[in-house]
């Protein structure tokens, strides 16, 4: 497809963004069914009725699924550079800005995670509650998936760099995007509360619900 014209989808909106952090291990995917949700990289394998939008940024990334992906029946955008001008039907392509939030492109702040952030805000959205950003690993996995290229990796200074870069998040969305609220749905993450405040997940989906499972 071509690159994508900058239009207010969800406008008015809350949005749900799906990372991958390892407390979704359990999540009751159904929550979201009813939802305007985006799907970081490999969130795609959950399938449309859950990742309405898939995003990823990474050329590594890209050459392992590229194939699975385009069997995905919901939308998918990209802003890697390598991919800006392809023609591939199905992907939608915005350019890259290398941090911050920007109404132009996508910035991309070394993680797939603020690129989802900054097209939600692009989407017009009013409210963006953030799941899975925790931003550090458990003893034994790194994601709630088991779909990691190399695990290995994911040592604890990714995380800190992560955290870093989510500072010029922050910055941008205070003076460009002030309106917007966003949260992170978190009983415990790495990202500071300083950067998105913080919001319990029971507190999102209050009564019956089970958001774990």
């Amino acid at each position: 497809m071509p690159r994508w014209k900058i239009e207010k989808v969800w406008e008015g909106q809350r949005c749900f963004i799906i990372g991958g952090g390892p407390s979704l291990t359990n999540f009751n995917w159904n929550l979201l069914h009813s939802e305007n949700t985006i799907g970081c990289n490999t969130a795609f394998t959950l399938g449309e009725q859950v990742c309405k939008v898939c995003i990823f940024g990474d050329a590594r990334w890209w050459n392992t699924y590229q194939f699975e992906l385009a069997k995905f029946k919901g939308t998918v955008f990209t802003n890697s550079p390598q991919l800006l001008n392809s023609k591939i039907p199905w992907l939608w392509t915005m350019p890259r800005e290398s941090n911050g939030l920007h109404t132009e492109a996508l910035g991309w702040n070394g993680n797939t995670g603020a690129s989802a952030i900054n097209l939600a805000l692009l989407f017009g959205v009013k409210q963006i509650y953030l799941l899975g950003y925790d931003m550090k690993r458990t003893e034994v996995q790194s994601n709630w998936h088991n779909r990691i290229l190399d695990d290995r990796t994911v040592r604890p200074s990714v995380y800190n760099e992560f955290a870093k870069q989510f500072r010029y998040v922050h910055f941008h969305w205070k003076r460009k995007f002030a309106d917007i609220e966003i949260f992170n749905v978190t009983k415990d993450s790495g990202l500071s509360q300083e950067i998105f405040p913080w919001v319990d997940p029971d507190s999102i989906w209050p009564g019956n619900y089970k958001v774990f499972v």
